[in-house]
């Protein structure tokens, strides 16, 4: 048996998907999804969101029917937009339970602990930029501790990592999120699967393991969430993958969510190679940096950019982007700008 991996999930109220295109590709397969926000279970509820300065996303009950149809087995709650609102986490963890789905990463990081093809399964999930998610700080260095623990103590075990972390619709991983990816394959990981960037980025196969530093969406719709309306611009955001896994083999499946029909389905025209060609280069951490800030903003470099994978770099990111917070929030007030008329999240 496999397990398939997908990216960011969510299903607000008002709001219907088509996914019947893709039900054969989880047939007889267990699900990983990165549930992106809480369930409200009145609707009278959305406009309870915590922040006014970001987008805050949620899914209303309907969306357990479709986590049932793609056999999700477990969510994780690790993301930016977990805490949006001010119901309390705990209940979206009971409706989970209450319906046989496991969840986990509140803890930032935690660890799912199952079994594939007879043997043991961990699977880590953390969240970086915590100001943005108001979980406690991510540790890059308590994360490696705790792969060598595993991999120690159950040698003969599978480790995953489902991280959220990257810069939002940029295709290239942030620089820090690269060298921590060599680190935790070094320390004893078989697969790292990220999400959060709401794009396709490169994928990197490093000593014979795979590397999915971001699958794009999974099931975003384009809609109100609450009184904000959610629009992405990027044809790019639209194509996405699922990864399947049996513990050896790799299998991706390209996918296509039409914004317009709230519609997915197969994408056969994708390229996969095409992702695999950045890092078909070797780069070291500082040929990559320069290639990674030649394609980004001033701003990015400036507020959102990860370069150094350890604590320090964690709260040095912690300040820049409470930094640029401060900024985003005096110039709303101001009316200088309107981050949802970017449809930025």
């Amino acid at each position: 048996m496999s397990i398939i991996f997908c990216g960011d999930l969510v299903l607000p109220y008002y709001t219907n998907v088509d996914y019947s295109a893709v039900l054969p590709f989880f047939k007889n397969h267990r699900t990983i999804a990165n549930f992106e926000g809480s369930i409200l279970k009145d609707e009278n509820q959305i406009g309870l969101y915590r922040w006014n300065d970001k987008f805050s996303l949620y899914s209303c009950p309907k969306v357990l029917n479709v986590l049932k149809d793609l056999n999700v087995e477990a969510v994780s709650l690790c993301n930016n937009h977990v805490l949006d609102y001010q119901n309390d986490i705990s209940e979206t963890v009971d409706i989970l339970k209450k319906h046989n789905i496991e969840s986990w990463g509140l803890k930032n990081h935690d660890v799912w602990k199952s079994k594939l093809n007879d043997k043991l399964l961990f699977v880590i999930t953390f969240a970086t930029f915590s100001n943005e998610h108001n979980l406690s700080l991510f540790s890059p260095s308590k994360v490696i501790e705790e792969i060598k623990k595993i991999r120690q103590q159950n040698k003969d075990s599978y480790i995953v990592v489902f991280p959220h972390w990257g810069v939002e619709k940029f295709y290239y991983p942030e620089p820090a999120d690269r060298s921590l990816a060599h680190r935790m394959i070094d320390a004893g990981v078989d697969l790292i699967v990220g999400h959060h960037p709401h794009v396709i980025q490169p994928i990197e196969i490093y000593k014979g393991k795979h590397i999915f530093y971001s699958l794009g969406n999974f099931i975003l719709p384009q809609t109100f969430y609450s009184d904000k309306k959610l629009v992405y611009r990027q044809q790019e955001v639209k194509s996405e993958f699922i990864v399947k896994w049996d513990g050896t083999n790799v299998e991706i499946k390209s996918l296509y969510f039409d914004a317009e029909s709230n519609t997915l389905y197969p994408n056969l025209d994708y390229d996969i190679q095409q992702d695999y060609e950045l890092f078909a280069t070797e780069y070291n951490w500082w040929p990559y940096c320069r290639l990674f800030c030649s394609k980004s903003s001033l701003l990015d470099i400036a507020f959102r950019t990860r370069f150094f994978a350890n604590d320090f770099g964690e709260r040095i990111s912690w300040i820049q982007r409470n930094l640029f917070r401060i900024i985003r929030k005096t110039m709303i007030r101001m009316g200088i700008h309107n981050p949802y008329k970017d449809s930025e999240i």
